[in-house]
């Protein structure tokens, strides 16, 4: 039953990522928004608005590579 509670406490944490990473990107699509009468445009922020909906399910990879990029910096300087 312990288990069970760690699971739940760690999806929940997974998925409250996964929505804040995603209202952060709402901003970067809606900067398309008003060029989505021309076909390639519309076509381009389909893909765009896919990529960002794949890439905020990995946030916490994103997450840790600008961690390791940080420490990378404080260690060679």
């Amino acid at each position: 039953m312990l288990t069970s509670i760690w699971l739940w406490i760690g999806l929940f944490a997974y998925f409250a990522g996964v929505a804040i990473a995603w209202r952060e990107f709402q901003a970067r699509i809606q900067e398309w928004e008003e060029y989505s009468n021309f076909p390639i445009i519309w076509t381009a922020k389909i893909v765009m608005t896919a990529w960002y909906f794949l890439k905020s399910l990995i946030w916490f990879y994103d997450l840790l590579l600008e961690d390791d990029k940080a420490v990378d910096t404080v260690i060679n300087n």
